[in-house]
Formats: C-alpha cells, sequence, structure tokens
C-alpha cells in the first residue's frame, strides 16, 4: 500500500515537472504591483470567504495582488507536484512534520521583530509556541478548531432527555452518559428499520478526538515514538466503533466514506442524525437548520480533554522570491481586520486577545448556537500545557492510522487491539525514517 502511494504521488509530481520544464511560463505581474500567490484547500463556501479577504487585503495595499489557489482535493499532492517543478505558491499550508523540516517554509521571525504590529501579548497564551518547529516561527496560528458535540435540541427535548450541556454542569457528561443518550435518540420504525441515527462520525481524522477525550497517548510527547497499543487509545477506538458494530446507534462506515467524503453534516443539518463531532467552521454550514442546534464539550473519560488539528501551517516558501509582499498578506491573516472578517463568516475562532472579549466585533448571534462561549472554553483547555493537539506526525503515518488501521476497526474486520498492534510497527518504522533524515 506505501509503495503504491508513493508510486501514484511520483506520477504526479513526474506529470507537473514535465508540465513546468516545458510549458510553464509565469504571469507578469501588472504594472506597479507584485503578485502574491497562496494555495490552499476548500470548497464554494471557503472560496467566496478567502475573496472577502482578498478584497479587503487588496484595497489596503494597492500595490499587491493576491491570487489565490484553491484546491479542493488531493491538496498534499499537488503541492509537492509545484515544489519538486520549483514553481510553488508564494504563501501555502503544509503539514509541518511532512515539510518544515525539509526547509519548505521560511522562518519568519526576523519579520516578526521588524513587525511594528506584531505583540505577542495580544493572542491569547499558549498560541504563538503552535507555530513553532525547533524554536523557529514558521506559522502564526490566527485561529483554533477546537472539536466540539453538535446536537439537535428538539431530538433531546422530545426524548425527554438532558441536554449534553445540563449534563457536562452536573459533572455527569461521559461515555456512559453519552451511549445512553445514543440508544433513547436512535429511531426505528414499526419494521426495525432506523430512520434517525443517534450519533455518526465526521470524518476519519475525528478518531483523534475520541483518543483525546479518553486520556489515550498514542504517541511521545515530541512524536518520535508511536505507542498505538496504549490502553486508553484501544479502549477509545473499540468504543466508538462498537456504536455501530454491537448498539447499532450509529451507520456502519459507508463505501463514501472510505474514500474521504463525508455526508454527516448535511445529514444533521436535515435532521437525520442527533449528534455529531465538529469546529467552529460548521456554523456557517448549518445557517438555516431548520431544527434548533446547540454545542457542548465532547463527553470525556478522566485525563481526556478536546483536541484541535495545529499540525498544519500556513507559511512564506523559502524560495518565494518577494518574501516581504509575502509577509505582509501573511500577516494580514491574523491581523484583527483579517479574523474579523473570517470568524463573522462563521468558520474559526480568532485567538486574538481583544476579539475573544468582544465577540460583539465578530460573531453573528442570528446564526451562532446559544452556548457559542463553549469553543473557547473548549480551547482554553486546549491550549493549556501540554496543549491537546492532533498528533504532528508525517502525513503516511496518519493515513495508515486513520485510513487502514481505522477503517479496519470500524468494518469490525479487526479489534482495536488487533489493528493497533498490526500498525504499530509500521508506523514506528516512517517515524524512525523521518527523525533519521533530519
Amino acid at each position: 500500500m506505501r509503495t503504491l502511494l508513493r508510486v501514484f504521488a511520483w506520477l504526479i509530481i513526474g506529470g507537473v515537472s514535465a508540465w513546468a520544464f516545458f510549458l510553464y511560463e509565469p504571469e507578469k505581474p501588472p504594472p506597479g504591483k507584485t503578485v502574491v500567490s497562496f494555495a490552499t484547500w476548500g470548497g464554494v463556501a471557503e472560496k467566496r470567504a478567502w475573496l472577502a479577504l482578498i478584497d479587503d487585503f487588496e484595497r489596503k495595499n494597492p500595490d499587491i495582488q493576491i491570487k489565490l489557489q484553491l484546491i479542493p482535493i488531493k491538496y498534499t499532492e499537488k503541492i509537492l507536484a509545484l515544489l519538486a517543478a520549483n514553481i510553488a505558491p508564494d504563501v501555502f499550508t503544509v503539514n509541518m512534520a511532512d515539510l518544515v523540516p525539509k526547509g519548505v517554509l521560511r522562518p519568519i521571525d526576523d519579520f516578526l521583530r521588524s513587525d511594528p504590529n506584531f505583540d505577542p501579548d495580544d493572542f491569547l497564551p499558549g498560541t504563538l509556541e503552535l507555530g513553532k518547529w525547533q524554536g523557529k516561527t514558521y506559522s502564526i496560528q490566527s485561529a483554533l478548531g477546537p472539536l466540539v458535540l453538535f446536537y439537535n435540541v428538539r431530538h433531546f427535548r422530545e426524548a425527554g432527555l438532558p441536554t449534553p450541556n445540563e449534563l457536562h454542569a452536573r459533572g455527569e457528561w461521559n461515555w456512559r452518559t453519552f451511549l445512553e443518550c445514543c440508544k433513547v435518540l436512535t429511531r426505528r420504525d414499526s419494521s426495525g428499520h432506523v430512520v434517525r441515527w443517534a450519533y455518526r462520525s465526521y470524518g476519519d481524522w475525528i478518531m483523534w478526538l475520541y483518543v483525546s477525550t479518553h486520556g489515550g497517548r498514542p504517541f511521545s510527547p515530541d512524536f518520535r515514538r508511536a505507542s498505538l497499543t496504549d490502553p486508553k487509545t484501544v479502549e477509545a477506538l473499540q468504543r466508538v466503533a462498537d456504536l455501530a458494530l454491537v448498539y447499532k446507534v450509529s451507520p456502519e462506515l459507508s463505501p463514501e466514506e472510505m474514500t474521504g467524503m463525508s455526508p454527516v453534516w448535511q445529514d444533521f443539518k436535515r435532521g437525520r442524525i442527533s449528534m455529531m463531532h465538529s469546529g467552529p467552521w460548521m456554523v456557517a454550514r448549518l445557517k438555516g437548520m431548520e431544527d434548533p442546534y446547540d454545542i457542548a464539550p465532547p463527553p470525556e473519560e478522566p485525563g481526556g480533554r478536546s483536541i484541535a488539528n495545529v499540525s498544519l501551517a500556513t507559511g512564506i516558501w523559502a524560495k518565494c522570491p518577494h518574501p516581504e509582499a509575502a509577509y505582509r498578506w501573511l500577516s494580514y491573516l491574523w491581523s484583527r481586520d483579517g479574523r474579523i472578517i473570517w470568524s463573522r463568516l462563521g468558520f474559526d475562532i480568532p485567538m486574538l486577545k481583544e476579539l475573544a472579549e468582544h465577540k460583539e466585533l465578530w460573531l453573528d448571534r442570528s446564526i451562532a448556537p446559544q452556548h457559542f462561549d463553549v469553543f473557547y472554553q473548549v480551547a482554553q483547555e486546549i491550549l493549556t500545557p501540554p496543549p491537546s493537539v492532533m498528533p504532528i506526525i508525517p502525513t503516511e503515518a496518519n493515513m495508515l492510522i486513520i485510513r487502514d488501521a481505522w477503517q479496519a476497526i470500524r468494518l469490525g474486520r479487526k479489534t482495536a487491539g488487533q489493528a493497533m498492534a498490526e500498525f504499530q510497527p509500521k508506523v514506528q518504522e516512517i517515524l524512525d525514517e523521518t527523525f533519521a533524515s533530519r
């Protein structure tokens, strides 16, 4: 499998490299302007948001033009191909463990030191550490996506159940009470056919949330050593798989989910499922939902807490011919103005202290859930040292776990203990190779 993935990736890289060598000609910038190319991923909703940011930035910086490259699928493969062809975007997002150690991004500490508008005290405690690698700053985490539980309020009320927030306030929101709610919320017709599921997993990468909320420790703090057979890690994954395999309160893994496509948020919005885990970006997508919904902290076991994905870094290409202009765009993304526009559209929560304290500057209460502040409460827990983040490991190792091992567990082909024991040496081999090359 690893060999096939590598061959496929190199076929893409080879094709783009050949195109670059024989056919590619860089666009000439408009007179008096520097063109900064910027690549990230996203769909139609994200494109509208990025264009709003770009429009505001270009009005304030008329000497710079931003060229957006939105890549909806196979993002990593395409970025690798552009890097191999030496035509990478000036600013782009990468997996820190994959490319930052290879010198793909330039550190920005020199820019930060000379930037009169940058003040570390403007950010929530712990935020700036998330963009560092081995003591150097490559990115500023301007927003955080803490994972919480979204739930359909009507479903809970009609079932006569206390809401997750009520259970949490009583100190009773854990896996046991979550499972009890799932059993009540699942609805079947007279023939036994499920007409509404209690819960559905939002994407294979959510498995790291289950592990973290159970207090699992699948890696050493520096991510050099894998401990996939950690008892709490194994317990968490088996419990979630059993929601479908044993308790029948969650649907089994579908073919579309196996390809990376997830219909979960659409089903939640239509009232077909009662609960899902996701982040702040979901607020924009759930606009117009007929049933009222709310958010609560995820159910947690002793020693567990939620998690955020900070393994990604948006930074400046090391070979960027105009790093000063690129930095102006990058710094705008974490600026007060940039965060207000992005957050107002309902995609993330800003990590600037001022905006965290004055949500009226950006939060649209008409589309926000009642307990919106839960996002910040969970974020505060996540940022408490050591921060609770998704594993910062090479993509190849991550895919082995969240695709191969996790899918085998969810399909019932292997127990969590069997799958994690099988993939432990494979993942460790990748980690050893990665760190040996640094």
